[in-house]
């Protein structure tokens, strides 16, 4: 201790206090004494932490002291001698040294603020300085990083380097040393044939440092990632640096890990389901025990692998360098979506615990979080093998690109041609999607739905891809007649189902959605082998995705809730999409209308008067034979056909369906839940003018595509139950009973509920009345009709209670597909004031004649 003192000598009088007392002189007389010091420890001892503890501390508290001088004096007006004297007496070297020999973590936290304080100091000399480069880089690779701490101090070190250079670029020299052309093909003839890029850590160890921790949680994945984007960012102003990114390992070191990430991801996992977790419309059905109630559970895997995805994406935004840009993509789509993810779609199975469903899980969440155009455009134009000119560039397009492009092109071009890998030009997404529309698996069939959705309503451009159109069949108006007639059929199919005295307010909250998505979708340009002025064109009728996804509404009835959700979530994107008329599969073909006598009369009289006559005539509503009726309007006639039977055989079915869809709208909270069909959770908390999207799609990472919804069926629970309000199914009755009921009540209460838990004979017999049902069976014991809340397979038969949610979302998916109609037709220009076969210039021309 003594020989320290007396090596240290005057440090004592180097307090905080006296150096911000001190004039510059003396302050930078101060400084050099601390530097000595240090220098001195070093040369005393190669080991500082050998049985010579002390020495580490003193060593640290020397640090610390040019810590608190170079702050201070950074912060006040020039002259900075003593940040002038530590960039011209390298003591950094020293730092560094001492940092490293003393495996201690204070002594590397001092040092990481010590070189912070540097770098932050913009003083000529230091960030521009390969000393102080090298310094640096050695500290960072040789440091012992057991802490969580220091790890996150050392690569912020990195990031803040990495953002001086996109600062100043012209201080990139210091860190960046590519090798001459010369020494390049050298070290290829010893090395061999490289691919798709040559590893060149000697060039840039910066940029090689920082690749290491971007798949890295928390503090030092994040500095790494941004450092990592300034880096590429600066690609654009230094054609050095361009070109050793395209010739470098950057792109498969990228791709590589992303495929990493990937294949670590396995099959589906759910949580149990528990009566505070099963969202509230779910819990008024027949499949509330099943793993498809709750979204799955991802775990930590997918979040890094999605971290790492969305990092793909800043990069592909942030970097300038089209050149850049382009070889990244390219690695993408060979080593990533070719190699690895296609092949893993390719491969899944269907069977019980089979990977489909996970797959299409995982491809859901990258197109629902992935918005950058490019990474876009690649991946579903390879997947759904459309046509496009995003294949990886050829020999014979390469013509404008760099020399390095084209090397590492040909690189690439080579390994994928080695690679034996299916094409999917003979099976593609839509093919996958199709099988798992008809597998009876009913995760899969979620899983398919929930990734049509997102395909159809945030990447709109490819619907065409996935639902088929029939080319050159464009849309035909009709008139404001005809779409009245169309509007009245739909929305007279729902008011058949509920009469809702509150119908104009909800309608109108559907109609502002409506035009809000439409509008949304006018603001992406359709692509480039779509001209903006042939749009729509008309759905095939004959197309098997189409055909399965009314196989599946026919089954509505007895459907899971979840599945209905999707399917109308599907359906509804597919009709508010500006590339697909609604002509023959929801509304009907205008060319079928039947119009009265007057009208084809009408052709023999004047040109003025046959004008006015036309625009009376635009108001007639046409009818249309029964043959004509379009794919989707007949299954949803056929569904409200069903209902109405219902009405009929149960004189109390009104009664029920409104109290149904009163209780999807409760406010209350709920409590114990009882039974089978009916579980704890909490009803939504806001008016049916008020909803906010769908929380249940949300919550699957499926967002309903509009901003606000009257009916929110998925409201999850969000607090603690305190009334007793599931157990209770005379709830479902459009009165609240008192709250200690008689016994006459209870009796009646507990009639009710083993009535909605009774099988529903939906197809074929006629339900029988209350008086007539027997007793339901308990929840664990199997019942004849099959127990339906815990068979994959979707039942023939489901429970009263759960046909009745069914029948309230059925009502809300006619008033949406209805708003959707009408605000196409003001929006989209679909409905005129002339009739079909009047010629509006002839007509405005003789109109001019005769006036």
């Amino acid at each position: 201790m003594d020989f320290w003192s007396r090596l240290i000598g005057g440090s004592r009088s180097l307090s905080t206090k006296g150096f911000r007392a001190a004039t510059p002189t003396e302050r930078l007389a101060s400084f050099k004494r601390t530097c000595n010091t240090l220098q001195q420890i070093w040369r005393s001892s190669n080991s500082t932490s050998s049985g010579e503890q002390s020495a580490t501390v003193h060593a640290r508290n020397c640090i610390d002291r040019l810590i608190s001088v170079l702050s201070d004096e950074s912060r006040g007006p020039a002259p900075h001698p003593c940040l002038a004297y530590a960039s011209s007496s390298q003591i950094f070297v020293t730092v560094t040294k001492l940092a490293l020999s003393s495996y201690d973590d204070g002594m590397l936290r001092s040092a990481t603020v010590f070189f912070n304080t540097l770098i932050d100091s913009e003083v000529d000399g230091v960030v521009d300085n390969r000393l102080f480069a090298r310094a640096l880089v050695d500290l960072v690779r040789l440091a012992d990083k057991h802490s969580e701490d220091v790890e996150g101090r050392l690569v912020e070190l990195l990031f803040g380097v990495a953002n001086n250079i996109r600062l100043q670029p012209s201080i990139l020299p210091a860190w960046f040393a590519p090798r001459s052309d010369d020494q390049d093909r050298d070290q290829q003839s010893k090395a061999g044939a490289e691919f798709a890029g040559a590893m060149r850590k000697g060039d840039f160890p910066l940029f090689y440092l920082l690749v290491e921790y971007v798949h890295h949680a928390g503090r030092a994945g994040d500095f790494a990632r941004t450092g990592l984007l300034y880096l590429i960012e600066t690609a654009s102003r230094s054609k050095n640096l361009e070109r050793w990114l395209i010739e470098s390992d950057l792109a498969t070191l990228m791709a590589t890990g992303l495929g990493a990430l990937y294949s670590q991801l396995g099959n589906l996992t759910f949580p149990e389901n528990t009566d505070e977790t099963i969202p509230h419309i779910i819990a008024l059905s027949d499949h509330a025990q099943q793993d498809t109630a709750l979204p799955p559970l991802l775990g930590p895997s997918m979040d890094s692998f999605m971290s790492y995805l969305l990092f793909w994406q800043d990069t592909i935004d942030h970097c300038k360098s089209a050149e850049v840009n382009g070889s990244l993509l390219d690695h993408f789509q060979i080593l990533f979506l070719e190699q690895l993810l296609y092949p893993s779609l390719l491969e899944s199975s269907d069977v019980q615990g089979g990977s489909t469903a996970a797959v299409l899980t995982y491809l859901y969440r990258i197109l629902e979080s992935v918005h950058q155009e490019d990474l876009v455009h690649r991946i579903l134009h390879f997947l759904l093998a459309s046509p496009s000119d995003s294949e990886p560039a050829t020999v014979g397009k390469n013509a404008g690109m760099s020399a390095s492009r084209r090397k590492s092109l040909d690189v690439l071009a080579a390994f994928s041609e080695e690679a034996a890998r299916p094409s999917p030009s003979l099976f593609n997404l839509r093919d996958l999607a199709l099988l798992g529309l008809q597998s009876a698996n009913r995760q899969t069939v979620l899983a398919t739905l929930r990734l049509m959705s997102i395909v159809l309503q945030r990447h709109h451009t490819f619907a065409r891809s996935l639902i088929r159109t029939i080319p050159g069949q464009h849309a035909k108006q009709r008139t404001v007649g005809a779409l009245n007639v169309e509007l009245e059929q739909l929305m007279g199919m729902a008011t058949s189902i509920v009469d809702d005295p509150t119908l104009s307010d909800a309608y109108d909250n559907y109609l502002k959605d409506g035009m809000a998505i439409l509008e949304a979708r006018l603001c992406i340009p359709p692509a480039e082998d779509y001209p903006e002025e042939n749009l729509p064109l008309e759905l095939r009728h004959d197309d098997p995705m189409v055909r399965e996804l009314l196989n599946c509404l026919e089954n509505f009835f007895t459907n899971s809730v979840i599945v209905n959700l999707a399917l109308t979530e599907v359906l509804g994107s597919i009709a508010s999409s500006h590339l697909i008329s609604l002509d023959g599969w929801l509304l009907v073909d205008p060319s079928k209308y039947t119009y009265s006598s007057s009208t084809t009369d009408s052709s023999s009289e004047g040109h003025s008067t046959n004008l006015l006559k036309h625009i009376q005539l635009a108001y007639e509503e046409p009818s249309w034979a029964s043959d004509d009726t379009p794919a989707l309007t007949s299954v949803l006639q056929k569904l409200v056909q069903r209902i109405q039977k219902w009405r009929k055989d149960v004189p109390d079915f009104d009664i029920l369906v409104a109290a149904r869809r009163d209780l999807l709208h409760q406010d209350d909270e709920p409590v114990k839940a009882s039974g089978r069909s009916q579980r704890n959770s909490e009803p939504p908390t806001r008016s049916s003018s008020q909803r906010p999207l769908s929380q249940l799609d949300s919550d699957y990472g499926s967002p309903r595509g509009r901003s606000t919804r009257p009916l929110d069926f998925s409201t999850t629970v969000t607090s603690s139950p305190s009334r007793d309000t599931m157990s209770s199914p005379v709830r479902d009755l459009p009165f609240r009973p008192p709250r200690d009921p008689s016994p006459a009540r209870r009796s009646a209460a507990e009639e009710l509920r083993q009535r909605l838990e009774q099988p529903f004979p939906v197809d074929g017999t006629t339900p029988e009345t209350s008086s007539d049902i027997e007793p339901a069976q308990p929840a664990d014991e199997p019942s004849d009709a099959g127990d339906t809340a815990v068979v994959d397979e979707e039942p023939r038969t489901a429970t009263l209670g759960h046909v009745l949610t069914n029948v309230v979302i059925l009502y809300e998916f006619l008033l949406e597909t209805s708003a959707v109609v009408q605000a196409r037709g003001t929006l989209f220009g679909e409905a005129g004031y002339l009739s079909p076969d009047f010629d509006l210039d002839v007509g405005a021309a003789s109109f001019e004649e005769t006036s």
